[in-house]
């Protein structure tokens, strides 16, 4: 949402050969916080960690190679 501020913090943690990605959002309002669940924002993250995943594959498979 336009003219909206949020502080994001993303933690990677390797456990056992696997990362595993923390990601919080927070926002100056529960307005805005709801504004933006709304607006499609999570639809929209969980789609850009798919492709993450699929692009960390091909980085995967082209240092094996």
């Amino acid at each position: 949402m336009p003219g909206n501020i949020s502080v994001e913090t993303m933690t990677f943690e390797e456990h056992d050969g696997k990362t595993t990605l923390a990601s919080t959002s927070v926002f100056d309002s529960v307005e805005a916080r709801d504004g933006m669940l709304e607006s499609g924002m999570e639809s929209g993250a969980v789609e850009t960690y798919d492709r993450l995943e699929e692009y960390l594959e091909v980085l995967k498979e082209g240092a094996s190679s």
